[in-house]
């Protein structure tokens, strides 16, 4: 399966797992755009800023998942 890639400029820029957990990075911390910029590899912080513009929302989220009980636990106890 191909991956994901978002145009910035004249660049392409492919949505490799490094990349989403760089932006990620940038949307939970005080990271700015020209230290975003600076990680990805881009030119300035307008490219970094278009890229963050074109990235749906739901890949810059990391979900958590609360550990419980699993069910063949339960079902032994």
């Amino acid at each position: 399966m191909e991956r994901p890639k978002v145009r910035v400029g004249e660049k392409e820029i492919e949505l490799t797992d490094n990349v989403i957990e760089t932006l990620r990075k940038y949307v939970n911390t005080n990271m700015t755009l020209e230290e975003l910029a600076r990680e990805l590899g881009l030119d300035s912080w307008e490219e970094a800023y278009e890229l963050i513009k074109q990235v749906p929302a739901w890949l810059l989220r990391a979900y958590t998942y609360v550990y419980g009980k699993s069910s063949s636990q339960e079902a032994s106890a």
